[in-house]
């Protein structure tokens, strides 16, 4: 009976800590929650954090991972690469980050920089982005295609990617790189998750999460139009 006793107690001692430890995104990207996030600084150097002061460190354990296998991928296929340049994710019950977010709010939402061909990396206590990658309607030539193009494909071949978003003008020249390497086709749904918007991504590109499977309480948005959406920059 002891024994049994003391079997019970540490069944319930390892339900609590693995509900501990379980991230949740609840509600929609923008208007929701997050339990249990997860800090991205807790996983080592390997990345660039930007912002500190704002706290907005944590996301879902899935957001992490992304990040995480974004970074060590892209150290490993470009050994001149420093660090990816991480932004905001979400707070750390998520919620409101108004003014500088409408979305962020349910662990499922981060901001990395684009990656450039000179690697100078911004300052940690910037209170904004010192590198603009598009001016005047125009591409910079600190942007580099092919190694953005090539982190974007493997970002969407890990299954859980639901929006990639970029100003317009980047997504006019992934279009015209995916064209000229005769990949258009071929990664369609890579192409397709790529958004173009203009108005806050000269900076940096936004990558959204799609709800994880099992959080259930997660609102997820609708999938991005059928198509590559080429034919229309």
């Amino acid at each position: 009976m002891k024994i049994l006793s003391i079997l019970m107690l540490l069944l319930v001692n390892v339900q609590m800590i693995s509900a501990a430890e379980y991230t949740e995104a609840l509600g929609h990207y923008n208007d929701g929650k997050l339990k249990n996030g997860e800090s991205i600084l807790s996983r080592g150097e390997n990345i660039h954090k930007l912002f500190k002061s704002r706290k907005r460190q944590f996301g879902t354990k899935e957001l992490i991972d992304a990040i995480m296998d974004l970074a060590d991928e892209s150290t490993s296929r470009f050994t001149n690469f420093e660090k990816i340049q991480v932004g905001d994710l979400s707070d750390v019950d998520g919620g409101s980050a108004k003014p500088a977010h409408v979305s962020h709010q349910n662990g499922l939402d981060v901001d990395i920089v684009y990656f450039p061909r000179k690697n100078k990396l911004q300052s940690k206590d910037a209170g904004y982005w010192e590198e603009w990658f598009v001016k005047g309607g125009k591409v910079t030539d600190n942007f580099n295609t092919y190694r953005n193009w090539e982190m974007f494909k493997f970002l969407v071949k890990r299954g859980d990617v639901s929006r990639i978003l970029v100003d317009t003008a980047i997504k006019k020249e992934i279009c015209h790189f995916a064209s000229i390497m005769g990949e258009k086709n071929k990664y369609k749904n890579v192409l397709r998750r790529i958004r173009p918007s203009s108005k806050h991504h000269k900076t940096h590109f936004h990558l959204r999460l799609k709800c994880p499977a099992g959080d259930n309480r997660c609102q997820s948005q609708h999938e991005p139009p059928a198509g590559h959406g080429c034919d229309k920059m």
